[in-house]
Formats: C-alpha cells, sequence, structure tokens
C-alpha cells in the first residue's frame, strides 16, 4: 500500500497535477495519518494490501490491449482502492471500515467499469460478510451490465474464481451460500426489500432522479459496514442530481 501515501505526496508537492478536489483528499489522508488516532481511526497496511493485490492476484483485463494480463492498479487506483478498504473507524468497540460512501469523477476511458467491477468482485468475496448482496446500478440496465459483465467474464477467466463462484447471465455467485452480485434495472420502484452490502453506482450524471440511489442508501441499514460507491464521467446537463 506505500503507493497510497505515495500518490498523496506526489498530489501534494506537484509532482502530479490535480484539482483541489483530489488535494483535499490527499490532505485529508496525511492529516488523518498523524492524527486520526485522536477520532478512533486507524489506517490498516494489510487491509489496504489485501484489497489492492486482490486485482493483480485473481483478476484480468477483458478487453482491449491489456486483456488477458493482471489488473496492476495505477497509483490513483490503488489511492481509492487503499483508502474504502485500509481506513478504519472503533464505532462501538469494532474495528470496522470507515468509508461507507465513495464518490469518484473521472474522464471517459480510464477504466472506471474495470476497478468498479473489480471493487464489487472484492465485496462479494473477500469482505468477511455472510450472505453480502452486492449491485451494479445505473440508470439503464444496459449501463448495470457494463459493471456486471467485466466482473462475469473477470470471474470466468480466473481458475481460483471460477471454482468457488457460479456465474450465469444475470448474477455471480458463491456455491453454497446466499452471496450474490447482480445487475439492476434502473426501476427504483422495484428495488425495494434489498439487503445492500455494496451498490456499484455508475455512470451518476445520468441518473434524472435521486430514487435508485435513496433506495439502495435504504438498503444498507441492516449491514455493519456497506459501500455505495459511485463512479462518473462528466455529464453535459445540469438538471440532475449529479450536479
Amino acid at each position: 500500500p506505500r503507493w497510497v501515501h505515495q500518490y498523496c505526496y506526489n498530489i501534494l508537492t506537484g509532482k502530479i497535477p490535480a484539482c483541489k478536489e483530489v488535494k483535499a483528499a490527499c490532505t485529508r489522508h496525511v492529516n488523518d495519518l498523524i492524527n486520526g488516532e485522536d477520532r478512533n481511526l486507524y489506517f490498516c497496511e494489510d487491509s489496504a494490501d489485501h484489497a489492492i493485490s486482490f486485482f493483480s492476484t485473481f483478476l484480468e483485463h477483458v478487453e482491449g490491449e491489456y486483456a488477458g494480463t493482471p489488473i496492476f492498479l495505477l497509483p490513483w487506483q490503488q489511492f481509492i482502492v487503499g483508502s474504502l478498504f485500509g481506513w478504519l473507524q472503533n464505532r462501538k468497540g469494532q474495528w470496522l471500515r470507515r468509508f461507507t460512501r465513495s464518490y469518484c469523477e473521472v474522464p471517459r476511458k480510464n477504466g472506471k467499469s474495470t476497478l468498479s467491477a473489480g471493487i464489487g468482485l472484492y465485496m462479494l468475496i473477500a469482505d468477511g460478510e455472510d450472505g453480502a448482496q452486492v449491485y451494479s446500478a445505473a440508470s439503464s440496465q444496459a449501463q448495470a451490465r457494463a459493471v456486471f459483465n467485466p466482473a462475469a467474464t473477470m470471474t470466468n477467466r480466473s481458475p481460483e474464481l471460477s471454482n468457488a463462484l457460479h456465474v450465469t447471465k444475470h448474477y455471480v455467485a458463491i456455491n453454497g451460500t446466499t452471496s450474490v452480485f447482480k445487475p439492476l434495472a434502473a426501476n427504483a420502484d422495484k428495488l425495494d426489500g434489498l439487503n445492500v452490502h455494496c451498490a456499484l453506482i455508475d455512470e451518476l450524471h445520468a441518473h434524472k432522479d435521486s430514487k435508485v440511489y435513496d433506495v439502495l442508501e435504504t438498503g444498507t441499514g441492516a449491514r455493519l459496514q456497506p459501500l455505495i460507491t459511485s463512479i462518473t464521467t462528466a455529464g453535459l446537463t445540469k438538471d440532475t442530481p449529479y450536479f
């Protein structure tokens, strides 16, 4: 996980050009490394490394020139994954993941679907949650599958994962358990009753309202350390919850 810290150093020293929001995220990370103990915060190197190494150990790129090669996360991706899974907070005597919500805005063609698919599979398999329910959600079923389909293909191409998981057109499930990863239709009226451990919301800018997000957020109430992660490119219209 050294790249999690190194990325912050490179941002804050100007080695990597960045906007004020990225600089603020890196400043928070560094400040919390120094003072986080006062707020029951702890950055667990092992937890960050476990999540980051999951990608290169078990997952391969499924499209383009890198198809068939292991997914080695770039520094900015390591910062995101390392932050989500490395930061812990002591809540009622338990060390739980600090962050339960995340927002990531990236330009087109930066592998956001690959990153989301990997996070979803990690939350399904390696987060230690019994009966984990992981969902890929978007403004359309087709867009939701832009994350789910790579995850399913990654699973089929991994000898280790394909032995432990059952893959169909509609879901990926851990054999012998109720843990499942599914794409969701965009109709929020049909999403009640979910027990969400992880929701991957793709292309947030395309959501005309917040109904899908709100239903998914409500569905996390029974989980100790759920995660809702939104990732999007920039949209063109301003009349949306994204803006």
